[in-house]
């Protein structure tokens, strides 16, 4: 307390990073951080995290008299990494409280103080008030996994569905760069909810979209501020309903700059509405990532996916030839699982030559189910895996297997090429194939067909500006390249600046 009888500011630092691939800022930490500005809190954001040593951070640190909170937006970071910076800092920071936040589930103790899994917005006052003023705990508890840690499940007991503000306003001291993508939400929840998907508030009906001029002014002040003109719109699905697009396409045509937007799309939605595509291109949408998952028809409508697969294929190249004819750019990006049910295995292969004929960008990832009990927020295949015909393995090779790659009984591995945390997950068998078949097709796609595949749509975004198009195009391997040289130039020119930057 200050002498005029009001508070002193506090200071807290909030890690953040997007993973050891994908070179972009993600939104929450941006967000928590300007919710607690607005309550008179002094955040700093170091981005990047992964990327700083030890010592670089106790030099960043050092620039602060006092640090209260120490937080972390670790939806994308390595699991060890987290434990490891905390144990470490706490060495250094002895009355500094560390707080977590993230839609991952929370498997393994990393010590901290408290952990919010989900949205945090209708739940982060009380419980920094809980925190630091002895204010009265939210509803939550702590777990056996983490005995010291206070674990809330936001999505469960403090809903963020309608929030009165999607705004995000960054500072001098994010460094943002001209041509980086910033993140842009419009709502929360999807309309739909496809069996697979362990998405928060799936089949929401009620459209809590923001309203035009809010994104206009966002869109203004990142222009003026910093030059932005790309963005990931990180909406479920974009495409649900029409009214988004429109105030999407609205917005474009008062800006006096041009922008390029990504976002997730649902393709079959794209196919069945075809005045969207008017739209989108008004808008200039045209990095899509299309979660597909399967060209089989049974496993399509076993997951709620309806639509024909062949009409799903006729709609794909329509699409792609629209955008080329319009506005002369495109990127669709299709993910698709291995493990559905009743695809056999062999159809997965027929898609993944179907893909590579016809197709720039693709992804194959095994089906993952989880048994982690912690949170609420699970897909159906989790929650009843036995009506969806999947059930615990007894196949003594594939459980031997399991044990040998980590799957059973690890904290962290790396499945294929992504980092899967989650130390609870099924090791399933089914009629038409197990977990180590689908493993194995996702590993027979990385090793042959990876590096074939062009640049992802969200990916593609990140050098619209300041990469010659047409060079993007030559394939995956200039995305790693990319990442070799230009990305860590990035990263390291922004650690610079924040470690010589002069705070007062």
């Amino acid at each position: 307390m200050l002498a005029n009888g009001t508070k002193k500011m506090k200071t807290a630092i909030i890690f953040n990073d997007s993973g050891p691939q994908i070179i972009r800022r993600s939104l929450g930490a941006y967000r928590v951080s300007q919710m607690m500005r607005d309550a008179g809190w002094r955040v700093e954001v170091i981005e990047w995290a992964m990327h700083w040593s030890h010592e670089e951070i106790l030099k960043y640190l050092s620039k602060f008299e006092k640090i209260d909170m120490i937080g972390f937006g670790n939806l994308w970071m390595e699991d060890d990494f987290v434990e490891d910076t905390i144990r470490f800092l706490k060495q250094h920071y002895k009355d500094t409280k560390f707080l977590l936040g993230s839609p991952k589930p929370y498997q393994r103790n990393f010590r901290a103080d408290v952990a919010i899994f989900g949205y945090s917005e209708n739940v982060l006052l009380q419980t920094l008030d809980f925190m630091f003023d002895n204010g009265p705990p939210p509803k939550g508890r702590y777990t056996s996994t983490a005995p010291n840690t206070y674990f809330i499940d936001a999505n469960a007991d403090y809903p963020a569905l309608d929030i009165p503000k999607y705004e995000v306003s960054y500072l001098e001291t994010d460094f943002l760069l001209t041509t980086e993508p910033l993140s842009l939400e419009f709502n929360r929840g999807c309309r739909f909810k496809c069996k697979y998907c362990s998405y928060a508030y799936l089949g929401i009906k009620e459209d809590y979209s923001r309203d035009e001029d809010s994104i206009y002014n966002e869109m203004m002040e990142n222009y003026e501020k910093w030059g932005t003109t790309n963005y990931i719109i990180v909406d479920d699905t974009f495409n649900d309903r029409d009214s988004k697009l429109e105030r999407l396409a609205n917005v474009v045509e008062r800006l006096p700059f041009e922008p390029n937007f990504g976002c997730y799309i649902r393709v079959d939605l794209l196919i069945s509405r075809p005045h969207q595509l008017e739209l989108l291109t008004r808008a200039r949408v045209w990095s899509h990532f299309y979660g597909i998952e399967t060209f089989h028809p049974e496993a399509a409508k076993a997951v709620g996916k309806g639509m024909h697969p062949d009409k799903v294929k006729k709609g794909l190249l329509e699409i792609r030839e629209y955008f080329m004819n319009k506005i002369g750019l495109y990127r669709g990006t299709i993910g698709m699982i291995a493990g559905l049910p009743y695809e056999p295995i062999s159809h997965w292969q027929d898609s993944l030559d179907w893909l590579e004929e016809n197709w720039d960008s693709y992804f194959y990832w095994a089906l993952y189910i989880t048994k982690d009990a912690d949170t609420t927020t699970h897909s159906d295949f989790s929650v009843d895996s036995k009506r969806y015909g999947y059930k615990d393995t007894a196949n003594p090779t594939v459980i031997d297997w399991a044990k040998e790659k980590g799957f059973v009984g690890g904290d962290y591995t790396l499945i294929g090429d992504r980092p899967k945390l989650d130390k609870y997950l099924m090791i399933w068998d089914s009629d038409w194939a197990n977990f180590k078949d689908a493993m194995d097709f996702s590993d027979h796609y990385h090793k042959n067909y990876f590096q074939k595949a062009k640049i992802a749509a969200f990916e593609l975004l990140n050098w619209v500006g300041n990469k010659d198009v047409l060079e993007l195009t030559q394939g995956q391997m200039f995305q790693k390249k990319l990442g070799e040289s230009e990305n860590l130039k990035m990263i390291n020119d922004y650690k610079r600046k924040k470690l010589e930057y002069n705070y007062e």
